[in-house]
Order: C-alpha cells, then sequence, then structure tokens
C-alpha cells in the first residue's frame, strides 16, 4: 500500500509541476525542469523524441533553449496525460492491497479514501 500510495504521489508531483502556478503549487511551476530534473513527463517524452531530449536531460536542461524543447517534447508526446494515468494506476493498485487484506472499517475506507485523495490534489 505504501509504495503504490508514494509512488502515485510523487507522479502528481511531476505533472503537477507542469499544470500549476506558483501560488498553487507552493513552489514556483516548472521547478523540476529548471532544477535539471528529468521527472516523469520528461521520460515519458523521451521515449519517442529521445534523440533530442535526451541530451538536453544529459545537460540538466542548462543550455538555452533546453527547457522549451522539453516542454514541446512532453506536449507532443502527452507525457503529463500519461504521468497521470500511471498515478492512477499505482493508486489504484494501493486501494486493491487495502481492500484486499483489511476487513472493512473505517480505518480501511480511510486508507482507500488517501490513496484516491493522491490522484485528485492540486497542490
Amino acid at each position: 500500500y505504501g509504495k503504490h500510495v508514494g509512488v502515485a504521489f510523487q507522479l502528481i508531483d511531476d505533472a503537477l509541476d507542469f499544470e500549476g502556478s506558483a501560488a498553487s503549487l507552493g513552489k514556483p511551476a516548472l521547478a523540476d525542469l529548471n532544477a535539471g530534473l528529468s521527472t516523469a513527463p520528461v521520460l515519458f517524452a523521451a521515449e519517442s523524441h529521445g534523440d533530442v531530449l535526451i541530451p538536453a536531460m544529459a545537460r540538466k536542461f542548462k543550455e538555452a533553449g533546453d527547457i522549451d524543447l522539453a516542454l514541446q517534447c512532453i506536449q507532443e508526446a502527452d507525457g503529463v496525460r500519461r504521468t497521470k494515468e500511471l498515478a492512477a494506476i499505482h493508486a489504484e493498485m494501493a486501494m486493491e492491497a487495502v481492500v484486499g487484506v483489511l476487513e472493512p472499517s473505517p480505518f480501511r475506507d480511510s486508507l482507500v479514501h488517501l490513496a484516491s485523495r493522491v490522484v485528485d490534489r492540486s497542490r
């Protein structure tokens, strides 16, 4: 349960970095790219745009135009949507782990609700 909830949380965090504003995120948008991090949306984009994206990733997006290139590749590869879909899969796996082991109770329901909320968050 914990592994899948944690992975779902991180994947949504990766997606929000491309969708949110500084006010909604509590940190600047694109903070991960600006820090040179290749998060899930970038990795999905690298599957189809590796020839141009992997060198920018290796440079940690420090050359002029690298961030714009990454954003274009992510958009073309549907990287943010695919990241959210993977997060939903992990949240579902977390819910299945709890439902398959624990007897019905308010505690089990809370764990299921938490896994669901992880993918629905906006910050």
